[in-house]
């Protein structure tokens, strides 16, 4: 679940339906519903067609984030780091990598800001971040020194969250992009 707006005719999946039941059973959990609120929004939940009835329904009950959640250093030397599924996004995010790879997938995480910065430092390394649509991204600030950063995003939508990536490349890369399409012949998708 994100701050991105879906489209009023996105149809929801039972993943879908399956994740916004678990936020709302974490609320009961840490006592911010009572049991009557608890099976009014569950009966929303699994009656929902959409993206958008989901979302209304958890709208204000975001998960209760344990430790500080608002800064992220990641480090890979020689290595690879990965964040995908639903993981937390702070606010700020620093990805270090030497000899590297650090793929940063935001589309099934869990955002709480309407602006996200990362803070990309790589060399002879690739820093990816897979972002939904509607996202818009400003890669400007991206230093490049026989390097190459890259915005392969398509246009935002208004209300969508914004990624600021700065930083600094050197032989290395820097790109901002969308799932990749699955197609029929393709078995083995990744993201």
């Amino acid at each position: 679940m994100s701050l991105e707006q879906p489209p009023p005719g996105h149809r929801a999946s039972d993943n879908d339906r399956e994740r916004a039941a678990a936020v709302v059973q974490e609320a009961h959990t840490d006592g911010r519903l009572d049991f009557e609120e608890l099976d009014e929004r569950l009966t929303q939940i699994y009656t929902a067609k959409t993206q958008l009835e989901l979302r209304n329904a958890t709208a204000d009950l975001m998960p209760v984030a344990h430790g500080s959640t608002q800064e992220l250093t990641l480090r890979a030397r020689h290595s690879a780091q990965k964040r995908e599924g639903a993981w937390v996004v702070p606010e700020r995010l620093t990805a270090i990598a030497e000899h590297s790879s650090v793929k940063l997938d935001f589309t099934d995480a869990v955002v709480h800001w309407a602006d996200i910065h990362v803070d990309a430092q790589a060399i002879h390394s690739s820093v990816v971040m897979v972002i939904p649509e509607g996202w818009s991204v400003d890669i400007d600030q991206v230093e490049a020194n026989h390097s190459s950063a890259k915005n392969k995003a398509v246009a935002p939508r208004p209300g969508g969250v914004r990624l600021h990536v700065t930083g600094r490349a050197h032989h290395a890369s820097v790109i901002v992009r969308h799932p990749r399409k699955r197609h029929w012949w393709w078995p083995w998708y990744r993201k």
